[in-house]
């Protein structure tokens, strides 16, 4: 298994701003890294993060990633491949998908997974400006909502038409927080996120509070994540998530100014589901760097 370690990026990225029918993504001097204000998984974190997937059922993307990385046949490379939830099974079908990731405990966690199965994965670890000189690919995926964590999404979306083959895809899903836009959550008190039974009797949860800035569409999330028995809470870890967010137009807008053309878009992972039908919030979006 190859895990390559970088160095970040000393690249800074300049205040830009786009605006669309009115929304805007607004975006601070940054430097380009995998997850929001430079945070990384860790901890309970790490540990939980596939535990508490795994309870919602099959991976949902899944078959979104497989068709786009079917258009795009060739070199790939997801970011924020994390544990290799998405990954590792795309790798077994035999896509040839690298995965990037600027947390060393996901990449271990990856790297045990892919031993389990007996797959041997290229990993960086690094964050997205840090890729080797010359890197090239026919297709780059952000799944999970991964672009909303990064602090730049403009200037990651522009660094990865950079990474792209004229013709090569980017494939990207994002949410828009209704619950929290129109205040269905309380705002600066924690509440109940999920909860479940690990295998071992104890208590896994997640109580999440959050603030949210309606004018600069930024969202931030404190997650405290905690392992609990009959003698109460044993262990603990709290986490942060910056996340943008804006209307469809606005990816749309974003993708136009950095090089790309959209080919399709999908809502809450579904092929058929129609524009008109009420959605979860969840887009997806297939683009060609023109």
């Amino acid at each position: 298994m190859r895990v390559r370690v970088l160095q970040g990026s000393a690249l800074a990225i300049s205040h830009r701003t786009i605006r669309c029918q009115q929304a805007s993504i607004s975006l601070a001097r940054s430097v380009g890294t995998i997850h929001g204000g430079g945070a990384v998984y860790q901890s309970l974190e790490a540990e939980l993060h596939d535990v508490f997937w795994e309870a919602e059922g099959p991976a949902a993307e899944l078959p979104l990633l497989r068709n786009f990385l079917k258009r795009h046949p060739g070199k790939a490379l997801e970011i924020g491949s994390g544990s290799g939830r998405l990954l590792l099974p795309l790798l077994a079908e035999g896509f040839k998908l690298e995965g990037l990731d600027n947390s060393t405990e996901m990449i271990e966690l990856c790297q045990a997974s892919a031993a389990a199965k007996g797959l041997e994965p290229h990993l960086f670890c690094c964050d997205l400006f840090a890729l080797p000189a010359g890197s090239r690919y026919q297709a780059i995926t952000l799944p999970a909502f991964t672009l909303q964590l990064l602090p730049d999404p403009i200037a990651a979306v522009a660094r990865i038409n950079e990474l792209l083959e004229v013709g090569g895809g980017i494939y990207f899903s994002v949410f828009y927080p209704w619950a929290e836009v129109f205040d269905e959550l309380p705002e600066n008190e924690f509440y109940p996120d999920h909860s479940l039974t690990l295998p071992d009797g104890k208590t896994a949860s997640i109580t999440t509070k959050h603030s949210i800035d309606k004018d600069a569409q930024i969202l931030t999330r404190v997650h405290r994540y905690e392992i609990s028995s009959s003698d109460g809470v044993e262990r603990e870890h709290e986490s942060t998530q910056v996340i943008r967010y804006c209307e469809e137009p606005d990816w749309e807008h974003l993708l136009d100014a950095t090089g790309f053309k959209v080919t399709e878009v999908f809502w809450d992972f579904l092929p058929d589901q129609d524009e008109e039908e009420e959605t979860a919030g969840v887009t997806t979006f297939f683009a060609v760097k023109v």
